[in-house]
């Protein structure tokens, strides 16, 4: 059996907005999905419908892939602004820099062109300081990400900032570290089915907001990235992929609790081909 060829040999960095997933037809025909399950079906089917959509010769060149939806692409409309409230989860992943954080406000603030997030929410996945064999999230790892969300916060760029799935210890750490404090602590039930008394407690006296959720940490790390666009094109074209960061949106009007517009993004990178080629090499050479 012959080898495929590449789609998009060239393509180091991958962008991919799913627009308002509401409006797809496929979707609603399946509200018993998971959060995870539904995610990776939107990224799939984005990055499919940029391939198909995109000339080959094209997409052989094309170094930046910006998978965006057009279809179903919604901005939130200027003069309903204040009457909604947009919310933003950022899933995190280790080894990526806290700039990241910035980056992915940004990439928001620009689909939806608006000009503050309401409620920005950071969640960590993986594992951190391989070398110390740890694995379990601590106030230092978290620093360097809330100080970016402390300069976002200066910058009105958002209004009420959280975090999820913090203990009580690790919570009220950062809450006595930070300048600009955490308004809210998601809870994911499935772990734990009855929140401890300690984390309400200080919750309470902090007026910490504590919300369930039901997302995995793990929602869409590199191996399932992967495996996604290796579905989409070739199995050349998903190797070496790296997922910096994943968001998902909503955004509800105010009052009502009517969600009118839900998306996923996501963005990831890998080395330039020449430098895959080269370890390849090396890797052969000595054996």
């Amino acid at each position: 059996m012959a080898t495929q060829l590449p789609i998009f040999p060239n393509a180091t960095s991958l962008f991919v907005h799913s627009g308002n997933i509401l409006n797809w037809d496929r979707l609603k025909k399946r509200p018993l999905q998971t959060p995870k399950d539904e995610f990776i079906e939107c990224i799939k089917e984005t990055v499919s419908a940029h391939i198909e959509t995109t000339e080959q010769t094209a997409l052989q060149y094309e170094t930046e892939l910006n998978c965006v939806h057009s279809e179903f692409k919604e901005v939130v409309p200027k003069e309903d602004r204040s009457e909604l409230k947009l919310t933003v989860k950022i899933f995190l992943y280790h080894p990526q820099p806290p700039s990241v954080v910035r980056e992915a406000v940004e990439k928001v603030l620009d689909e939806l062109d608006v000009d503050y997030i309401e409620t920005l929410l950071l969640s960590w996945n993986g594992e951190f300081d391989e070398e110390e064999s740890e694995v379990e999230l601590k106030l230092k790892h978290v620093k360097p990400f809330w100080e970016v969300v402390q300069q976002l916060y200066e910058e009105e760029l958002l209004l009420m900032p959280g975090v999820s799935d913090l203990d009580n210890e690790l919570l009220e750490e950062l809450y006595k570290w930070a300048t600009v404090k955490p308004c809210i602590n998601q809870v994911n039930l499935a772990s734990c089915c009855v929140m401890p008394p300690e984390l309400i407690e200080f919750a309470k006296e902090s007026e910490i907001q504590l919300l369930t959720h039901s997302d995995p940490k793990d929602l869409f790390p590199s191996k399932t990235l992967q495996e996604v666009i290796s579905s989409c094109s070739t199995k050349y074209d998903g190797q070496n992929w790296t997922t910096e960061w994943a968001v998902c949106y909503s955004v509800v009007v105010k009052c009502r609790g009517i969600i009118q517009k839900k998306g996923n993004m996501v963005k990831a990178r890998r080395p330039p081909r020449q430098a895959l080629l080269e370890n390849e090499a090396g890797c052969s050479d000595s054996h």
